[in-house]
């Protein structure tokens, strides 16, 4: 009887050893399946991240287009406001000097208001 307890204790032993190795062999594909896809991971990870630092970077220098084109824009906005104060002050002096001429009253050709702009 204690010879067949040895017995079924060694086979049972024996069963557990095969298992735990299988285990072990089963953990270890798993792990190293794993560990590829850490890596595969990591480089798409690492790719992406020089991606966005890529477009970051284009994103600022676009910004920065942007403000250099807006301050010209400001800065012809204003030369033009500039020329339109120009204009309506010199139509003014031009009145002042002839309104005590003869052609004052007469109305301006049709060519002549066509071209001013100063409006």
């Amino acid at each position: 009887m204690f010879t067949q307890i040895k017995a079924f204790f060694g086979i049972g032993l024996g069963l557990s050893l095969v298992v735990s190795l299988l285990f072990n062999y089963s953990q270890s594909t798993i792990t190293k399946n794993l560990s590829t896809q850490l890596i595969t991971s990591n480089l798409t990870v690492e790719s992406l991240t020089a991606k966005n630092q890529t477009l970051d970077n284009q994103m600022q220098a676009l910004l920065l287009d942007r403000n250099v084109a807006q301050q010209a824009a400001d800065k012809n906005q204003r030369e033009v406001m500039k020329l339109r104060r120009d204009a309506l002050v010199k139509v003014k002096e031009v009145r002042t000097v002839i309104q005590d001429e003869d052609c004052y009253s007469q109305p301006l050709p049709d060519s002549v208001i066509e071209r001013m702009h100063y409006n």
